[in-house]
């Protein structure tokens, strides 16, 4: 089964006929050659392309025929705008995020079947399910990273006044707490709800999370930080 922006497959009567591939992103390098020098020199650009995943699928269009079938395919497929959450039963434990552009371009069996390879254009990583929930520090400890890449968290820091944040040695000072304050590593932006507060903060580079046990402290006016690691693998 497919999720697709959070609705089923199942609900438009798409079935995936068969085990999808297990494709993955290409590394970014650029080459320079370099008179006199053997092979090509590698600049190695730290990140990933977007990727094709498919899937062949078939839909059962019962008493309404295929042309009605397909409307509702191409209805659950193209609805949706941008980057989405894509999610199967193959890889439970993972999502991606994906947009799908088409065409989907549907086989018409019989008038009562419909037949298709859908393909969805993913980021390149794919993110653990339980790296969307916090984990709560109220005094400094240890967060594990589980995979091989550096996450890239969401660090809520709560407390009043001035104080520091420590997370996989990447220091962050806030100048002003006013209840809480959000670090997105992601973004690299600081904000509370819809109030962008990078002025308040000083962060050279924000918090990542490297592969195996990362140091997390806090001093000053903090009372708290909640993290949110967002661990992902390719």
């Amino acid at each position: 089964m497919i999720w697709w922006a959070g609705i089923p497959s199942d609900t438009v009567q798409v079935i995936v006929e068969k085990y999808p591939e297990q494709n993955g992103p290409e590394k970014q390098y650029e080459t320079v050659q370099i008179p006199g020098r053997n092979g090509d020199l590698l600049l190695d650009n730290a990140s990933y392309s977007n990727y094709e995943q498919r899937y062949e699928i078939y839909f059962n269009a019962n008493k309404n025929k295929t042309p009605m079938g397909a409307r509702e395919v191409r209805a659950w497929l193209l609805s949706p705008k941008g980057y989405q959450r894509l999610e199967d039963s193959y890889d439970p434990d993972y999502y991606r995020i994906a947009y799908y552009k088409g065409p989907p371009e549907i086989e018409n069996a019989m008038n009562l079947f419909g037949r298709s390879t859908i393909t969805f254009v993913c980021k390149p990583q794919r993110y653990r399910k339980d790296g969307q929930y916090p984990t709560v520090f109220t005094a400094a400890g240890y967060l594990y990273n589980p995979e091989l890449f550096a996450a890239q968290p969401i660090v809520k820091v709560y407390g009043n006044g001035a104080g520091t944040v420590t997370v996989g040695g990447k220091v962050v000072t806030i100048k002003e707490i006013d209840e809480y304050v959000v670090l997105d590593s992601d973004t690299q932006n600081a904000y509370k709800d819809t109030l962008n507060k990078n002025k308040t903060i000083s962060a050279p580079e924000f918090p990542v999370l490297q592969p195996g046990n990362n140091v997390v402290g806090f001093s000053g006016g903090v009372t708290r930080i909640e993290i949110t690691p967002r661990w992902w693998t390719v």
